[in-house]
């Protein structure tokens, strides 16, 4: 069985199997000795638990869902500085601009920083597996018995709808925060949308493909410029020679990732909300769920 919904699989079931594959994933690599890619995963694994959550949102009571909605967020921000730290290193490796003072000055402060980070991650497990164990006990006690394929559709509408939003704010006023937001949603929808991968048409999987690569490209450009803007600080500071040189390579790089994530969101949101939940409701139930 996979991390998605299994065609005339019950939801009560589905729920309950996939929030205990995904706790038990976190679990393992939490146990891992490579500690940066153990953490990542084991964040990614969070974030699907959390996307599951909030996909039949409606289908819990609201105090619950609020309460674990937080948990998950907070666990997933206490893992998030070490893979803050440990992409910016590999955006800048990617560079190759080890010639710069300035991006040799940046690495050696990120990597301090990594060390800083990895110097926690005993404490860090410690407080994530009691994190995982309460969520484990609410997933395993919810009343998911109630969802339905309305439930679901309806939370994935939410979802979308926000998607959209966040889509034609970004294109409004493109900026590092409304390009950030619309990534966000973005990872959800993809997340909720492999969920269902199983179930719906093949147009359900090319939206699958285009959001992945919509959250790859929002991604890498979140990341570059992170890594931007710690070089302008460190060359403010202490000028270095080609560094105008890289900077415009970095801004073309990511005008070309903005671009392509443009493209993505135009084809990913060009349905209405209302029209998107009733293809989306139609499919799950002639999956019979």
């Amino acid at each position: 069985m996979s991390c998605r919904i299994e065609k005339n699989e019950a939801l009560s079931v589905a729920i309950g199997r996939i929030a205990a594959e995904e706790i038990a994933l976190a679990m393992s690599e939490l146990r891992r000795p490579h500690r940066p890619e153990a953490m990542h995963n084991a964040r990614k694994a969070l974030k699907r638990l959390r996307s599951l959550l909030r996909s039949l949102r409606v289908a819990f009571p609201k105090g619950v869902f609020r309460r674990e909605n937080r948990r998950l967020a907070a666990a997933g921000r206490k893992i998030a500085p070490l893979r803050d730290v440990h992409v910016q290193l590999n955006t800048l490796g990617k560079l190759r601009a080890e010639s710069i003072p300035a991006a040799q000055r940046i690495e050696r402060s990120l990597k301090r920083r990594e060390d800083a980070c990895l110097r926690k991650i005993p404490a860090l497990r410690r407080a994530m597996r009691q994190i995982l164990t309460a969520s484990q006990r609410t997933f395993a006690s919810l009343p998911a018995q109630r969802a339905t394929p309305a439930h679901l559709a309806a939370g994935l509408k939410r979802i979308y709808k926000r998607g959209r939003d966040d889509y034609k704010a970004a294109r409004k006023e493109t900026t590092p925060k409304s390009l950030h937001e619309w990534r966000k949603q973005a990872k959800i929808l993809g997340h909720c949308l492999k969920l269902i991968e199983q179930l719906g048409p093949k147009t359900a999987g090319n939206m699958i493909k285009d959001t992945e690569q919509l959250c790859e490209a929002l991604g890498d450009d979140h990341d570059l410029y992170l890594v931007l803007q710690a070089l302008r600080r460190e060359d403010q500071s202490h000028p270095a020679r080609d560094y105008r040189k890289l900077s415009k390579r970095i801004t073309a790089k990511r005008d070309d990732l903005q671009a392509c994530s443009f493209k993505l969101g135009k084809r990913i949101f060009n349905q209405k909300p209302g029209a998107f939940a009733h293809n989306l409701e139609r499919w799950l139930r002639s999956a019979k769920q």
